[in-house]
């Protein structure tokens, strides 16, 4: 397997911005359609993580992007992008990241990891703390779009997407793979009802005020 080198992965890594309430991933956005992207969106049955509309791109064989909808709005609320890496290039390339696009929202360090690595969100994710070792992301639940940024584990009784995406079937604790987000909520919302329930949710209707009418002052006579 081609392992990226750091200067490539920097250059490719966050053309990713924040404008308004929109974050980037390889100029892909929350919101896009699905016919603009680099792969075949599809209804995928999960019982684990519910039944989800998605589609995987292979950026390379050690860098994946996941896009999730819904067959009805076909706007994209969730960007996952996975990258395989040695575990000693994470903390150089979170440093790289960090000069380039500055401080995040909020940030800690996950202590599960022999040399603990970070975790740090931007806009409207939060981290969750769900151990003295470890934290989690915690997405927006109606409304906000955040980003987020994590390492993920390749050793231990489960390794995760590491088997899941790039087939590392044996403990590898000198692998991470490094996770980033995009996830907004209110399209995520929406794209869940139509998923469950296959129509669009309803919206309320505007209530009809009637306007009246004024005289026109031309046609007065007196």
């Amino acid at each position: 397997m081609t392992k990226p080198t750091l200067s490539l992965l920097f250059l490719a890594l966050f053309s990713s911005s924040s404008i308004a309430n929109e974050f980037k991933i390889l100029d892909y956005h929350n919101g896009i359609k699905t016919d603009k992207l680099p792969c075949k969106m599809e209804a995928i049955d999960n019982w684990f993580t519910d039944d989800q509309y998605m589609c995987r791109f292979n950026n390379s064989a050690t860098d994946v992007v996941e896009f999730q909808s819904d067959f009805i709005s076909r706007e994209v609320y969730q960007i996952d992008r996975y990258i395989l890496l040695d575990i000693s290039d994470a903390r150089t390339l979170t440093n790289k990241i960090l000069k380039k696009y500055g401080n995040p929202d909020s940030g800690t360090l996950d202590n599960s990891f022999v040399i603990p690595l970070p975790v740090m969100v931007w806009g409207d994710t939060k981290i969750k703390r769900t151990s003295a070792q470890s934290s989690s992301i915690a997405h927006p639940e109606k409304q906000g779009v955040g980003f987020s940024l994590q390492f993920l584990k390749c050793s231990g009784s489960s390794l995760g997407r590491c088997r899941s995406i790039f087939d590392v079937t044996t403990n590898s604790p000198n692998k991470t793979v490094l996770n980033l987000t995009v996830f907004d909520a209110a399209r995520h919302a929406y794209s869940q009802k139509v998923i469950t329930t296959g129509k669009a949710p309803e919206t309320k209707k505007p209530i009809e005020v009637e306007v009246k009418g004024t005289q026109d002052i031309n046609s007065l006579k007196f």
